[in-house]
């Protein structure tokens, strides 16, 4: 039986339930290509055929290996946050949880909230909403940013979600963002097309949901797919200050210039704010990524002061770097048999560890 996630330590006042316990064999316990059966979601697949596999260079434009370099970005500038700041959430141990404005007041809208906007640079963007029912207006949720990947839609169940966040309870909303379609790049993307307009979408989006829900300031997730968890490594790097931890699954980083995330050019080339846990998960078949996640992976943890030697963590079979500052976590998964796809048989265990921290 699944402990209550809404039992709280006292003193930390933090959620008590330690990663991965009573799993009650609800998983698949097969690998595959990122398709479990009994666990197919609309945007499996999205990643894996609309995304060509490209080869490893420095200096990679997109996810298609038919990006311009007049399309990267620019470094973006840090949020003008509506909620008062407390510096990083990522690291020195579990942070106590920060209620945010919306705590104790009415919720506009409750269930799945689909076509929700808000306007950046006068394009019109969309983002679909989870919030479970019943909700509880005094107690702070989880909340959970999922990205998809190239092609796809915004689906806050992708990662099944909705589901884990219902059958616990209805401890986090999520929050699904849709990519940005361009008229020459009609795939919505994340990045790097409209990087700086995601990464404000992202802002306008966290302080819109705090204002009028009751979520917990230190515990925002974010998690993707393919481009989404390119994504997920980026806003870990920019927006590390409003961000717990970071799940990308078959994400990774390119060098589009100093203070964007940058891996080939060394962790004093990236201008990143705070501290963010990583959970980075990738197949052992998705190898034309490979070089790219590792040198992301690698930029985080002299981020956060790891050593190189890594240890067993749950959930299998995961490793995670010793010997990190404060409370830090570097970690990476690399499932068997897994191409580039999502970790279907690992989504209940992903889920798990942004809700033990």
């Amino acid at each position: 039986m699944r402990l209550d996630r809404w039992t709280r330590g006292v003193a930390a006042g933090v959620l008590c339930l330690p990663l991965g316990c009573g799993d009650d064999g609800s998983l698949d316990p097969g690998r595959g290509s990122g398709t479990s059966t009994g666990l197919a979601s609309p945007n499996d697949g999205d990643a894996s055929t609309a995304e060509a596999p490209m080869p490893t260079t420095t200096g990679s434009a997109d996810e298609t290996e038919t990006g311009s370099d007049d399309d990267s970005p620019s470094t973006t500038s840090t949020s003008g946050d509506s909620e008062d700041e407390t510096g990083s959430t990522g690291g020195g141990g579990p942070p106590p949880v920060r209620p945010s404005a919306g705590c104790g007041l009415r919720a506009p809208a409750t269930g799945a909230i689909a076509g929700e906007t808000t306007t950046v640079g006068g394009v019109e963007r969309s983002y679909d909403m989870f919030v479970p029912e019943p909700y509880d207006t005094e107690h702070p949720h989880a909340l959970i940013f999922s990205y998809h990947g190239v092609g796809g839609t915004a689906n806050t169940n992708q990662f099944r979600l909705d589901v884990f966040s219902e059958d616990d309870g209805g401890v986090s909303i999520n929050v699904a963002p849709q990519g940005w379609g361009h008229p020459n790049w009609p795939e919505n993307h994340f990045v790097p097309f409209s990087f700086d307009d995601s990464v404000t979408v992202f802002d306008q989006v966290l302080d819109r949901i705090a204002a009028d829900y009751c979520i917990d300031l230190n515990r925002v997730f974010v998690i993707g797919n393919s481009n989404g968890g390119q994504m997920a490594f980026h806003l870990g790097c920019v927006r590390g200050d409003r961000i717990r931890a970071i799940v990308p699954n078959g994400g990774r980083c390119f060098s589009y210039g100093t203070g964007l995330c940058d891996p080939y050019n060394g962790a004093a080339a990236q201008t990143c704010a705070g501290e963010v846990m990583v959970l980075s998960v990738m197949g052992e078949d998705d190898t034309t990524r490979h070089a790219d996640e590792e040198a992301t992976r690698e930029g985080y943890r002299v981020r956060q002061g790891c050593s190189d030697q890594t240890e067993a963590r749950d959930p299998e079979p995961c490793l995670r770097y010793t010997g990190c500052v404060d409370g830090g976590e570097v970690a990476y998964c690399r499932i068997p048999e897994l191409r580039h796809g999502l970790w279907a048989e690992g989504r209940r265990d992903m889920y798990d560890y942004m809700m033990s921290l």
